[in-house]
Formats: structure tokens, sequence, C-alpha cells
């Protein structure tokens, strides 16, 4: 079975460390260090779950998800160490399927991963 590609977008080396650390084992990770690596990383292989941060130079979270959601419904992680940034309803007008909060917890980070990846697969079999 193929393994599951995230693409995780944070303009925070360290974040993107941690994160292939976490989920490395069990899952293809893949990075983007600003909004426009990760359109063009989306562009060229859609991952199946994106992992966003909220503020980066350029194309900040919100606005990369927009993007995205001119071709696609993978699912999305949104996660910001400034909860204040993104209101309920742009959740909601971004169809982010999870949002937490920085520092987020390996376990926690782990979790909302498999959880997403799971509903998703449910979703789209149902589909069929």
């Amino acid at each position: 079975m193929k393994r599951k590609t995230i693409l995780a977008v944070d303009d925070d080396p360290v974040t993107l460390a941690q994160y292939r650390d976490v989920l490395g084992e069990d899952y293809d990770v893949r990075f983007a260090l600003n909004g426009e690596q990760a359109i063009e990383v989306i562009n060229q292989s859609p991952p199946d779950l994106l992992i966003v941060d909220v503020r980066m130079p350029g194309d900040d979270g919100p606005r990369v998800v927009h993007k995205l959601r001119r071709y696609t419904s993978v699912p999305v992680m949104m996660i910001s160490g400034y909860p204040q940034d993104v209101s309920e309803d742009e959740l909601i007008r971004l169809q982010i399927h999870a949002a937490l909060i920085k520092p987020v917890a390996a376990d926690a980070l782990l979790f909302e991963v498999e959880s997403l990846l799971k509903s998703h697969n449910l979703q789209f079999n149902e589909a069929l």
C-alpha cells in the first residue's frame, strides 16, 4: 500500500523538522518554507494532507488554502501560534478540517493527521 503524502508548510525550519520527526516514519512528508513553494509542490504532486502555518511571509496560510480550494478538496490542518489570526468563519469558509495551536504536542499532531486521513479516505470511498 502506498504511503500517504503530507505537505507541511511553515517558514520555521525547526517546526518542519519536528513534523518530519513525528510523521516521517509513517508518512511521506514533504516541505515548503512559504506559500509560493507550497503551491508549486501541490501543482507537481498533490498531497493527501496539507499542514499549513497561518503566519508566513508572502502568501500566508489562509491565502494558500484559498488558492488550493479552487481545484482540490484535500484535507487541511491549519496551525498557528496566534489563534486570533483566523476566525471560525474563515476556517469554515476555507474548509479547514482541523486547527491546532503551536506548540503542538507530537501525540496530538499524529492523532489529528491519522483522523483526517482516515475521515477523508472514508468520504472518498463512499463517493465511489
